[in-house]
């Protein structure tokens, strides 16, 4: 299946395999993606042109909230997927709390990441028409 040209998505992990692997799968996939590998490039580089952001909670010692909530700020409609090697409740309550859409514990299949994006891109076109 070949993406819609029209869903951009930005790649925030910092684990460099996770990140490789990821990317390549994204990119098979015919999605444009741009990566960042830690908050601050992360915060810098989010515009309100990525569908959807693929996010790690925890890059090196830092945790993602702020960009979480910079984009529900600046971008309600960019849909969050959040990936984490923590599965702990906190971390989970705190994401749902900044209105993540979806989540990931690692590890996990790559491939079961792709009916996440897929129902994410549905809501996306509906929201479109």
């Amino acid at each position: 299946m070949v993406a819609d040209v029209n869903i951009r998505i930005l790649l925030v992990e910092d684990d460099k395999t996770t990140q490789n692997a990821l990317l390549l799968f994204l990119q098979k996939k015919g999605y444009i993606v741009d990566v960042a590998d830690t908050l601050d490039a992360a915060i810098k580089k989010f515009n309100s042109q990525y569908s959807i952001v693929i996010l790690d909670i925890l890059l090196g010692k830092q945790k993602s909230f702020p960009l979480l909530k910079k984009i529900k700020e600046e971008a309600p409609n960019t849909h969050v997927i959040v990936i984490t090697a923590y599965d702990d409740a906190e971390n989970i309550e705190e994401a749902k709390r900044l209105k993540a859409n979806a989540f990931i514990t690692k590890p996990f299949l790559i491939e079961n990441l792709d009916p996440i994006l897929l129902k994410k891109i549905e809501e996306i076109k509906k929201k479109i028409s």
